[in-house]
């Protein structure tokens, strides 16, 4: 064998080498979950929408599976992925599943080749040796400061937070390329939404933290839409009492073109309670309506887009989002807004829930109605009460059974007048039940 050849040979195996073994050893972490629901309803569609009428009764199946890899360089540093995919029993073309319109159905069909695969988070993880702050930047999850009445999201962000002491100080900058709030649609770099907030918690004792927090969201140079939030939160345990509770104040323009200024209002409070083997859920929730008489002025609370706002502390299926449920996510009216187009909301909910051994139970009972109804005769949305019994089969794998109900208020149905958005004249009272099964990994 001559030189040349020779050299090249170990040229490949020292390539290959270098290919195989990483710079660093990392270590591998999956974690996931599957989730399915079987439901009866005259409400859900299984594609997004709402029905108001027991002659669209119906039943339907459909699933959700996340994975999340998490490679760990060390414990300063690691790369998070997480996707989802969901699938409606026998397909779907609506666009809440992964590619349905594109690929012509998900996979749920007699021949279930299709790409149903969807990107929730990439990004990278890691504390700065240079400041001590902990960074995310990516595509991360988003939770906002008011209990989900603004946003829950996943978006391209960059986050840095650092502690000093008690005090943790949150910077997060977002650009979502997304239909704005005036129904804009923007591509390029000069027209995304950018959002800069500002985010304080001050550790007061082990049970009482207070924050305080800034958003400011820009608009697209189509709208120049500009909106301001200042907000106080607090998170505390009193006794057999654990309470959460947010307050934001609004302001800003809707379009400086019309001039059309922003001045809305918000807040929310949330209690669990120790009593007997179980715990007492209270909740109120408050967002200030427009009633669209004012033409230069818009008093609706503002919420990053229609499609990620929720109340979970509320514990409904029908009168507001259940955070539980997969692509048939939606509420009377087929709103997965709390807002009702800017009309804002009022609400009041309480249950109980529970557990022994392996059994888990919840009861719920609660009452909503917009805060302006503009021309409609009400400002109902109705009262629901629901319960939900569950079984662990395995630790990681359960079942449980759900009944919803909602006496549906005379805004969505029941009036002889002009009705709220949604709805449906001579309407029927909703209705759904589930079967689920959960697993976890």
């Amino acid at each position: 064998m001559n030189f040349k050849k020779t050299a090249a040979i170990a040229a490949a195996v020292g390539a290959l080498g270098a290919v195989s073994v990483p710079a660093f050893a990392l270590e591998n972490e999956f974690k996931g979950m599957y989730r399915a629901y079987g439901y009866y309803t005259n409400a859900l569609s299984g594609a997004g929408g709402f029905n108001l009428k027991d002659s669209a009764t119906d039943k339907f199946i459909e699933q959700r599976a996340r994975l999340m890899y998490t490679a760990k360089a060390s414990a300063d540093l690691k790369l998070v992925t997480h996707f989802e995919l969901d699938t409606k029993f026998g397909g779907s073309t609506n666009a809440k599943y992964a590619n349905a319109g594109a690929a012509g159905s998900d996979a749920g069909g007699l021949d279930a080749d299709r790409v149903t695969l969807e990107t929730k988070n990439v990004y990278i993880d890691f504390n700065c040796p240079l400041t001590g702050s902990k960074v995310l930047v990516g595509i991360v999850p988003f939770s906002d400061a008011y209990q989900g009445t603004w946003g829950n999201f996943d978006t391209t962000a960059l986050v840095v937070s650092k502690k000093f002491g008690a005090f943790t100080g949150t910077y997060v900058y977002a650009a979502a390329a997304q239909a704005d709030l005036t129904g804009s649609t923007f591509n390029s770099d000069r027209n995304t939404l950018d959002v800069n907030i500002l985010d304080g918690r001050f550790a007061v004792s082990k049970d009482l933290t207070l924050g305080a927090n800034y958003y400011n969201v820009l608009g697209p140079n189509s709208t120049n839409y500009q909106m301001n939030m200042l907000g106080l939160n607090a998170a505390g345990k009193f006794g057999p009492a654990a309470l959460t509770a947010s307050f934001g104040y609004q302001f800003g323009n809707q379009d400086i073109a019309r001039n059309v200024d922003i001045n809305a209002f918000g807040g929310a409070v949330a209690a669990k309670i120790d009593a007997g083997p179980g715990k007492v859920n209270l909740s109120f929730l408050y967002l200030s309506g427009d009633n669209g008489v004012l033409v230069n002025k818009d008093k609706g609370w503002q919420v990053a887009s229609a499609g990620t706002t929720y109340f979970t502390p509320a514990n409904m299926w029908l009168i507001t989002r259940n955070a539980a449920t997969i692509n048939s996510s939606t509420a009377i009216g087929g709103s997965s807004d709390l807002t009702r187009g800017g009309r804002g909301i009022m609400g009041f909910f309480a249950g109980y829930e529970g557990a022994a051994d392996k059994l888990y139970y919840n009861a719920n009972v609660g009452y909503a109605q917009v805060d302006e109804k503009r021309t409609a005769a009400s400002d109902e949305i109705g009262t629901e009460i629901n319960a939900t019994v569950g079984y662990k089969l395995y630790p990681a794998l359960s079942i449980s059974a759900t009944a919803a109900y909602a006496f549906l208020g005379d805004g969505y149905g029941k009036s002889t007048g002009t009705l709220l958005p949604g709805g449906v004249a001579n309407a029927d009272d909703p209705f759904l039940t589930n079967v689920a099964l959960n697993f976890s990994f």
